[in-house]
C-alpha cells in the first residue's frame, strides 16, 4: 500500500503541471507599458581613516550623451574634494573611471542593500571593513521609459524598449508559469565582435483575469573574455519589480 502511495505522488505533480500549463493561454500580438529606471543614483557613507571619519557621496548619471560619475570627498577641516569621470558596467560590479589622479578607477559592488566603495589596491577603514554606501533614494531619481513586446508565434517575439532601440526579435517560452523572453544585443557599432552578445531576460506572468502581463523581472547577462579568449562566467544584473509594470495589449 505504501509503495502504491508513493508511486501515485511521484506522478501526481507532474500531471498537475501538465495540466496547469496546458490551460494557460499564449501571449499573442503586440502589447505596451512603462518601465522604471533609475538615470540618477547618489550613494552616500563613511570612511575612516587614522581616526577621522569623512563623508563620500558617489553619484552615477545615465544620460543621452554618456554615462557620467562623480565622487565627492569631504574631510573634517579641509575642502571638499570632487573627481568627475564616467562609469561603466563592469564584471559584477559598476566601475568608476577617471581621467586623471593616483586612483583612477573605483567600483560599487552590491552588497544586500548597501554597496561596498572599492579600488583595485584596497579601500578600507581603521578597523579594516569595507567602506559601505547606501543609496539616497531621496536625491536619486528613476524615468519610466516605454516597453513593447510583440509576440509574433509560438517562439517569436519583438522587443523595443528598455535599453533596446529598436525592434530586435528573439525568442519566448513557458517556464514555471512564467513567459520568458529572451533577445540578444548587438554589438556597438565600431566594437566588432570581440566580445560576446550581451542578452537580456524579462520575466512575465498573466494578470488574474489573463487580460494583462505583468513584467516580474528583468535580467542582464554580459558575458566576458579571458585574455585567451576564452569566455568567463556571465555578470547577471537583475531588477526585480516590487511593483511590476503592466504591458497592456496595443
Amino acid at each position: 500500500m505504501l509503495a502504491e502511495v508513493k508511486f501515485l505522488r511521484f506522478f501526481a505533480t507532474p500531471l498537475f503541471l501538465i495540466f496547469v500549463s496546458c490551460g494557460m493561454e499564449d501571449p499573442k500580438g503586440p502589447y505596451k507599458g512603462y518601465v522604471q529606471d533609475w538615470v540618477h543614483e547618489v550613494f552616500e557613507g563613511t570612511l575612516t581613516s587614522e581616526g577621522e571619519a569623512s563623508r563620500l557621496k558617489v553619484v552615477l548619471k545615465n544620460t543621452p550623451s554618456g554615462m557620467f560619475s562623480e565622487i565627492v570627498f569631504r574631510q573634517p577641516g579641509k575642502d571638499e574634494v570632487v573627481r568627475s569621470g564616467k562609469w561603466e558596467v563592469g564584471d559584477g560590479n559598476r566601475t568608476l573611471l577617471f581621467p586623471d589622479g593616483d586612483v583612477r578607477e573605483y567600483y560599487l559592488v552590491k552588497r544586500g542593500a548597501r554597496f561596498a566603495f572599492q579600488t583595485n589596491h584596497g579601500l578600507k577603514n581603521d578597523d579594516d571593513s569595507s567602506v559601505l554606501l547606501m543609496r539616497n533614494e531621496g536625491l536619486s531619481r528613476k524615468e519610466s521609459y516605454p516597453f513593447f513586446l510583440n509576440f509574433i508565434d509560438a517562439e517569436e517575439v519583438l522587443v523595443r524598449g528598455g535599453g533596446i532601440a529598436s525592434d530586435l526579435k528573439g525568442e519566448w517560452k513557458w517556464d514555471g508559469g512564467r513567459v520568458v523572453v529572451v533577445v540578444e544585443l548587438p554589438p556597438e557599432k565600431g566594437t566588432g565582435n570581440e566580445q560576446p552578445p550581451e542578452i537580456y531576460k524579462y520575466f512575465l506572468r498573466w494578470s488574474d483575469d489573463a487580460s494583462e502581463l505583468e513584467l516580474e523581472k528583468m535580467v542582464v547577462l554580459k558575458p566576458f573574455l579571458k585574455e585567451d579568449g576564452s569566455k568567463r562566467q556571465s555578470w547577471m544584473s537583475s531588477l526585480i519589480f516590487s511593483d511590476p509594470p503592466i504591458l497592456k495589449p496595443n
